[in-house]
């Protein structure tokens, strides 16, 4: 592990900048000079592919290169990007944020002869945060639409049902007329106090409730 020496310097140093070009030559003049083992080899390039995930950070972390005079971190900066109803409602905006993928050679942004872009970076990293809370906007929206309209519904068809227990249980009479051909006293007839079926169909339910115990 005596050869790793020449690379751990490398790793404890802030990312690098410089082209891409200047750093595979760089690493590849290093390798050549002090010459790993095959072990030393695979743990330095273990950790050089470590490097590309980054952990979450504070938003208050101040940007590399201020956007403007009133945006030097990346939660004004989170602040500035956003539309209003999300940026006014701060209870939902997260209290850190992860930064997008730059590995210690990044070749992503496809300049292999230009140094690296570091107000790009951030900016991208700005703009991932911004689609992740629209979206998540976006969706709690769509389920409070969801559920304010289907919960009418269920009461208006609860209610309906009570209210058609309710009647056909409520003592009621109605006349009824015997025929008679000497002008007789009209009989009244009770109705029935409860019913052996109930159609829920006027009551926007597909359903026959069916009470009788004959089939």
């Amino acid at each position: 592990m005596w050869c790793t020496r020449w690379f751990l310097p490398l790793l404890l140093l802030p990312l690098p900048t410089a082209p891409p070009y200047f750093l595979l030559l760089f690493i590849f003049s290093l390798t050549m000079h002090a010459k790993p083992c095959f072990y030393c080899i695979v743990l330095i390039s273990s950790i050089f592919v470590s490097s590309c995930y980054w952990q979450p950070f504070s938003l208050d972390t101040s940007l590399a290169t201020p956007w403007s005079e009133n945006v030097t971190t990346y939660g004004e900066a989170l602040l500035w990007s956003l539309p209003p109803d999300i940026a006014n409602n701060t209870e939902s905006l997260p209290t850190s944020i992860r930064a997008a993928d730059r590995c210690w050679c990044d070749m992503s942004s496809g300049s292999f002869f230009e140094p690296f872009n570091v107000t790009r970076w951030e900016h991208n990293t700005v703009n991932r945060m911004r689609e992740d809370l629209e979206k998540r906007w976006a969706s709690s929206n769509n389920n409070n639409n969801s559920s304010t309209a289907v919960t009418p519904a269920k009461v208006s068809v609860a209610s309906s049902l009570w209210s058609l227990f309710a009647r056909s249980r409520r003592p009621t009479s109605s006349p009824s007329l015997a025929p008679s051909n000497d002008d007789e006293t009209i009989v009244m007839l009770p109705a029935a106090a409860f019913r052996h079926k109930y159609d829920l169909s006027s009551y926007g339910v597909n359903m026959l409730l069916d009470f009788g115990w004959s089939e």
